[in-house]
């Protein structure tokens, strides 16, 4: 069995732990974060690692890397790690539950696939992709890098979703709709127009607006309460 290490030791670490425990898809030798965020030696019963010495510390070890990082600052906190552990040379593992149906391609890595997740044919997955349980994407729809769907979310057939963009829960994508890079669709809402890039979708009196942002404002407006992780 290939050997893993996690980034991270937020809730969501845990959860990334026990899916890979429950499936028994790796073998984790333990958990990594930055030196300055290292706060304890042991997580979930094994060893927590700075990540600026972890090939020194597993020399000699075959081991791949999961960032178990969710949707904080619009997928921004997740790129950013994901592109200093890519730029330090570590490989990444796939995480795919034996439930899901996948007929398209996962072309990137770092990519979580949940439980009942349907990937049709000739969609297209990119690096980093969080897709939560029960997703539908449609046949011939591109998600780009860097996103985040949420449970129940729904991409109808040839969408787009552009980089860094977030789907909400049960959040619904018509047929060949184009969602810009780093936008927001919130949850049960159904996106029948394109998007702009740094948009966000918004729903009032059965009026559409889509609102448009900069770059900065829009990674801003998609944040972890102080107590969530």
């Amino acid at each position: 069995m290939e050997k893993l290490v996690i980034i991270g030791t937020s809730t969501n670490a845990r959860h990334a732990f026990e899916f890979v425990q429950m499936y028994k898809l790796y073998d984790i030798m333990g958990f990594a974060v930055n030196e300055c965020y290292k706060e304890r030696d042991e997580f979930c019963g094994l060893p927590v690692y700075a990540l600026e010495t972890l090939d020194k510390d597993l020399s000699g070890v075959d081991y791949k890397i999961f960032i178990a990082l969710l949707w904080n600052r619009l997928n921004r906190d997740r790129r950013n790690l994901y592109e200093y552990c890519k730029g330090k040379g570590y490989a990444f593992a796939n995480l795919i539950s034996p439930t899901a149906i996948i007929r398209g391609r996962i072309d990137g890595d770092n990519c979580w696939v949940h439980d009942f997740v349907v990937i049709q044919n000739d969609a297209h997955i990119q690096s980093d992709v969080a897709i939560m349980a029960y997703t539908l994407i449609g046949a011939d729809t591109y998600v780009g890098a860097h996103c985040f769907l949420g449970a129940r979310s729904l991409l109808g057939g040839g969408s787009t979703v552009g980089e860094q963009s977030f789907i909400g829960l049960n959040a619904t994508v018509f047929d060949d709709t184009v969602i810009g890079r780093k936008c927001i669709v919130g949850a049960c809402t159904a996106v029948k127009r394109n998007m702009p890039d740094c948009s966000k979708y918004i729903t009032a009196s059965d009026n559409i607006v889509i609102k448009q942002y900069s770059e900065e404002e829009i990674e801003e407006k998609l944040m972890f309460s102080k107590n969530k992780r």
